[in-house]
């Protein structure tokens, strides 16, 4: 068995060569793209299909678009900590391991933040992988770790050999494979230890490092090491042995390997420092790939670092210097030929006319570069110029080819027509527009056709030729009009010949049966042809005649000379139609002036191909196109050509997941946690957002995670709340909404195909927009509240103004009824006052004449002299209630005059103490030391203290005391205080006690009037001063009188006042 397995891979290293098989295309993404740093040293593909790239300045994300970057930041602490990331990997779990140059970060995509994986592993990190278990095993600085997630457990392995720990790979059976700088290969199994170890470099050439770069378990019975100075080589596990299988390149440079990747059941992918190397188990064979200047599908960078393969089955390949390159079998359906500065290829761009000989070549006419010959059996280009020797042709702008027999026939633009012998490659006949019979002309030979007959026609910028064999002469073709731009040439099944033109239209005439007319464009006329500039005429397999015009693409109807039109209307991106050909399964194949279109003849339905599908350029060339014998399609465009087998062609059944990738508010991107931002984690994973009502004004990104055609990728969205149909979009990813109204919405998306149908599972995010404060609940709550409150208020207010309007009603209609019973009792008391004043008069008189005679009666006399001064005094009262009568009527007169107080009080002291005493009342006086000179009415002050006295009379108990309380040098009044020991007036009827006629519930059974206290207040207030009740002291109550101790009136005004009461 050993010495089988050693002579399978002797013949492995004895066929190993060097081949150029298929061409790999290559996408490149750089910094010019977004990608952070063009230094790309590893990748990976999470578990939601983005892509990861560590350069030498951050990490990125890719979702087909745009790269998200993620950078040191030293002010953020969830950030991460180096921007020099050496290695990836993503666990079971979705988390991402970033290996730097510092240490291990864990990068939770959720929540976008990162974190130092373990304070022991701060070191530069070479590698991280997972095995099948979920252990994570780590090289720090040259030491192996491992770590168990379910406890928690970090450890370094400790029983390898001294030699440092440079790479390794995990096994499918969970054995770990140890790459060491010593050369080293050791096969470890956790739970055993060292198994075995195997010397990569005993029988090989001696070289200056033994340093191993990559490991990578192919299976259970090989292992491929990549080496720094000896490529890769093949182990043999279980022969204990190994192979050289790519030492070095063509040249014999020594090979430095930096990854290895597995392409395929039979396919290994060599990431090297000299490019890529494609090896083939099967064959045996190596295809190199390397930078190739002026190529812009080639590598961009022989130093490749890192190779990965995502979930579509394409390859990214991360350069030193180059940025990302990207390879999709997917993109090498359009083969491309087109000029370089270096190797075989064509010379032009501009590629008009292609045709094929009988040899197996394909003529390629450009309008830049002459004309070229690819040799499809060898792959050779031969290119042809005119360079002014004999057999050159004669312009470099060729629109026209013809290949007959051995003849190729070349027509230029404006420098008439070759031919050229096919074997020889040299012009043999050269002809140019001469101004005689038999001769050409025209110089500009826009196409020709050979008909089923043998005629070989020639579309000029001045009409219609044929060309006659036997005497080698020109002449017009009579069945079409002179002197017209002819620019395309076909004859279909019925012998019928089809001539287009520049601007006059499609013309037809049929030589057999003389059925001859024209077709041109009617604007009125939806049916008729879509443009009078014709560039090519076509026949498919069901004899269906099609025209390609600069108005779209027309299918004739044969039973009523009619067209039905293809263009932007029907899904074609654009009207401008070049050229046209059928597959061998009766697709229709058309180029314009904006991509490349298949169109199923049976159902119509349509693919667009374009430059981001692997066309060289959007924009083909006029009549430039031509179908192989073996059905391989041909066609030429502005920037070279293109060919294509459609049986290749593989339909893509990968279905992308959609995610939203993004969301801006005007035009800001809302980062998580960020000032005024409603995501606390990452929008992707974000099933439900809150916008406030100045956030209504957004746009929403999103991506679909399909790498082979991004740019070809459709979508269609719909604002549930907003949009009543599906919006399919094109062009972008990113779909626009503006000041939306507060409410719920649900944004959907999905990918969409051509037809409007959908390929996958659709994304959705619920979006609330937030009303205003003022638009809000709880506003609208206040508002009724408010509302409701206002209406109350104003209820309210109406039943309070009509109490009013009652109360003041009956206010003024009891103030009517007091004022009415006032003046009752004032004239009930006038006239019983005038009644009572004539008695009294009378009394006096006779009283006068005892009086003289009772002189001898001393004790008689004193009693009348009471007698007389009391009935004195009741007419002096009897005239002061006349004079009260009179101020209702017409105002009291005072009068002011310098008045002793002290004497004052001692009259009136005088004057109750007799009926004090009577009442066993004590009446006290008290007088300050200072004496008090006022100018006051002494007769007015006077029943003032009457008043209050003959009050305190009334209902005191045992003390009334009167108080002239001591003046001070600042002092413009003076206060006196009379103090009664009677019945507690309540305080809420301190002011009532002083209007006319209120009397105390409690003291009614003391006769009185109600007239003594308003009189007095009313006498305080023509003096400029005040009467009131003041707080009880010690159980009295306490009347105080203040008046001015001076008149601020003129002197002269002193005498007298009249003031209405």
């Amino acid at each position: 068995m050993r010495l089988n397995v050693l002579i399978y891979l002797l013949c492995l290293f004895v066929s190993c060569g060097y081949v150029h098989g298929q061409p790999y295309y290559f996408s490149h993404y750089q910094v010019e793209d977004g990608l952070s740093n063009n230094g790309v040293l590893c990748s990976a593909q999470d578990r939601m299909g983005f892509m990861w790239f560590g350069t030498k300045d951050g990490l990125n994300r890719f979702d087909g678009y745009s790269f998200k970057v993620f950078q040191h930041d030293p002010n953020n602490p969830n950030g991460l900590g180096s921007n020099f990331i050496r290695a990836l990997f993503v666990d079971q779990t979705g988390i991402i391991w970033v290996g730097t140059d510092q240490g291990v970060y864990l990068f939770n995509p959720v929540t976008e933040t990162f974190s130092l994986f373990h304070p022991t592993v701060t070191n530069e990190i070479l590698g991280i992988q997972g095995d099948f278990s979920g252990n994570i095993w780590i090289i720090d600085n040259l030491t192996l770790y491992g770590y168990i997630p379910g406890i928690d457990s970090l450890a370094q392995v400790s029983d390898l050999p001294r030699s440092a720990v440079s790479s390794f790979g995990i096994a499918e059976t969970g054995d770990i494979w140890i790459g060491t700088s010593q050369g080293d290969l050791i096969h470890y199994r956790p739970a055993q230890g060292i198994l075995n170890t195997y010397s990569l470099y005993d029988h090989s050439p001696p070289v200056t490092s033994r340093w191993i770069e990559r490991v990578y378990c192919v299976n259970k019975q090989f292992i491929l090491v990549g080496t720094t100075k000896q490529g890769v080589k093949l182990v043999d596990i279980a022969g204990r042995t190994y192979t050289d299988l790519l030492p070095h390149d063509e040249t014999g440079t020594d090979i430095f390997v930096r990854d290895i990747l597995q392409n395929g059941e039979n396919e290994y992918w060599f990431a090297t420092e000299q490019g890529i190397f494609i090896y083939d188990q099967g064959t045996g064979q190596h295809t190199a790939i390397r930078k190739q200047r002026a190529d812009p599908w080639a590598l961009s960078d022989n130093a490749v670092y890192t190779l990965c393969k995502d979930r579509e089955g394409a390859i990214w390949a991360g350069t030193y210097f180059g940025g990302i390159n990207y390879y999709a079998e997917d993109n090498t359906f359009f083969e491309k030929f087109f000029p370089l500065t270096e190797g075989q290829a064509i010379a032009g761009n501009a590629v008009r006319e292609i045709c094929g000989d009988n040899m197996g070549n394909i003529w390629i006419g450009t309008e830049d570069e002459g004309l070229t010959k690819l040799e499809t059996a060898t792959g050779r280009i031969t290119n042809f110029q005119p360079d002014g020797k004999h057999g050159s042709l004669a312009y470099a702008n060729i629109h026209g080819l013809l290949a007959t027999g051995d003849t190729l026939w070349v027509g230029t633009f404006d420098h008439g027509l070759d031919l050229l012998d096919i074997p020889t490659g040299k012009v043999i006949k050269h002809y140019r527009a001469e101004n005689k019979e038999g001769a050409l002309r025209n110089n500009f030979i826009f196409t020709m056709y050979r008909t089923r007959e043998g005629r070989i026609l020639l579309a000029t910028g001045r009409g219609l030729y044929q060309y006659a064999a036997a005497d080698k002469r020109f002449t017009r073709v009579p069945e079409f009009p002179n002197y017209i731009f002819y620019t395309a040439l076909f004859e279909d099944s019925d012998g019928t010949i089809w001539a287009g033109t520049w601007r006059d239209g499609l013309y037809y005439s049929n030589p057999k049966t003389g059925k001859h007319g024209k077709f041109i464009h009617d604007p009125a006329v939806p049916a008729s042809l879509a443009s009078n500039r014709v560039n090519r005429i076509y026949e498919d397999s069901h004899a269906t005649v099609w025209v390609a015009t600069e108005g779209g693409l027309c299918r004739l109807n044969p039973r009523d000379s009619t067209f039905r039109r293809y263009g932007i209307a029907q899904g074609f991106p654009g009207n401008l139609i070049l050229a046209m050909l059928e597959d061998d399964v009766g697709n229709l194949w058309v180029t314009t002036s904006k991509g490349l279109v298949q169109l199923n003849r049976t159902t119509e339905a349509i693919r667009v191909f374009t430059k981001a599908n692997g066309l060289l350029s959007d924009q083909f060339n006029y009549n430039s196109a031509y179908k192989a014998p073996d059905g391989t399609l041909y066609f030429g465009s502005v920037k070279g050509m293109i060919r294509f087998n459609p049986a290749n062609y593989r339909e893509q059944t990968y279905q992308p997941p959609v995610y939203i990738t993004g969301l801006q508010v005007y035009n800001r991107e809302l980062e998580i946690n960020s000032p005024g931002s409603p995501l606390t984690q990452s929008i992707t994973f974000t099933d439900h957002i809150e916008l406030q009502y100045n956030q209504s004004s957004f746009s929403i990104d999103f991506a679909a995670l399909s790498f082979v055609s991004p740019g070809m990728t459709e979508y269609s969205y719909k604002m549930e709340g907003l949009d009543k149909e599906w919006t399919h979009i094109r062009t972008n990813r990113k779909a626009y909404f503006t000041e939306l109204p507060p409410g719920d919405y649900l944004f959907r998306v999905n990918v969409a195909d051509s037809q409007g149908g959908f390929k996958g599972k659709e994304r959705q995010l619920r979006i609330t927009i937030m009303p205003p404060f003022w638009a809000s609940f709880p506003a609208y709550v206040l508002y009724i509240v408010l509302i409701t409150a206002l209406i109350w208020y104003i209820i309210r207010s109406y039943h309070r103004r009509i109490r009013e309007r009652n109360r003041r009603k009956l206010e003024l209609m009891r103030h009517r009824k007091e004022e009415e019973l006032y003046r009752a009792k004032i004239d009930f008391f006038t006239n019983v006052t005038h009644e009572i004043r004539t008695p009294l008069t009378l009394i006096k008189a006779p009283l006068e004449k005892v009086m003289k005679k009772a002189e001898e009666l001393p004790t008689v006399k004193r009693h009348l002299q009471t007698m007389e001064r009391n009935t004195e005094r009741l007419i002096e009262l009897i005239d002061r209630l006349l004079d009260f009568r009179k101020t209702e009527v017409t105002g009291y007169q005072l009068n002011f005059s310098a008045i002793d107080i002290h004497e004052l009080l001692r009259e009136n002291h005088m004057g109750f103490k007799l009926a004090a005493a009577q009442k066993n009342i004590r009446l006290k006086l008290t007088l300050p030391d200072t004496p008090c000179i006022a100018y006051v009415d002494k007769e007015a002050v006077t029943q003032i203290i009457g008043n209050l006295l003959t009050n305190g009379l009334k209902y005191a108990e045992r003390i009334i005391h009167i108080t002239l309380h001591e003046l001070s040098s600042s002092d413009s009044q003076f206060t006196i205080s009379i103090r009664n020991d009677g019945y507690l007036i309540p305080w809420d009827m301190r002011d009532k006690v002083f209007e006319t006629f209120v009397r105390l519930k409690a003291t009614n059974h003391q006769q009185g009037a109600g007239l003594g206290l308003a009189l007095a207040r009313s006498l305080a207030q023509l003096h400029n001063g005040e009467l009131y009740l003041a707080t009880p002291e010690d159980g009295m109550n306490v009347f105080v009188l203040k008046l001015p101790l001076k008149q601020h009136r003129n002197k002269t005004q002193y005498g007298t006042g009249i003031v209405k009461i």
